[in-house]
């Protein structure tokens, strides 16, 4: 870890499961079970946006169960869903967007119907 030209000298422990390089204990920002995420900032990012995204689709779920859309300050009529998080929402809080799929080494833009937090979220799965 570090830069370009130095490197740890302790033995791997874990590959991280967001970049798939190995890293020793030393440079373990978190490791539980099968889960390892070394201490790479972009790594980080998306640990911390997969914990988000998973509170934020569990909160979405409870105002569809109650029929309300998945945006907390809004009410009912939940009629579209986000391509993504599989949310319902209403047509105020969900838009028609290109958003790119990658096949094999090919990025490919679709139309999709997504929420922001959602589109917010390519910034750091897309970042390079």
């Amino acid at each position: 870890m570090g830069g370009r030209f130095s490197r740890c000298r302790d033995a791997a422990a874990h590959v991280c499961q967001y970049c798939g390089r190995p890293f020793c204990a030393t440079h373990a920002h978190y490791v539980e079970d099968h889960e390892a995420v070394c201490t790479r900032k972009r790594c980080q990012a998306k640990h911390a946006d997969l914990l988000l995204h998973i509170e934020y689709k569990g909160r979405v779920g409870e105002r569809n169960r109650a029929g309300l859309c998945g945006i907390e300050e809004c009410g009912p009529h939940p009629g579209f869903e986000c391509s993504l998080c599989r949310g319902l929402f209403c047509g105020a809080h969900l838009m028609e967007r290109m958003y790119p799929f990658t096949e094999g080494w090919v990025s490919i833009d679709r139309p999709v119907s997504i929420c922001q937090r959602c589109w917010e979220r390519r910034k750091i799965w897309r970042g390079r």
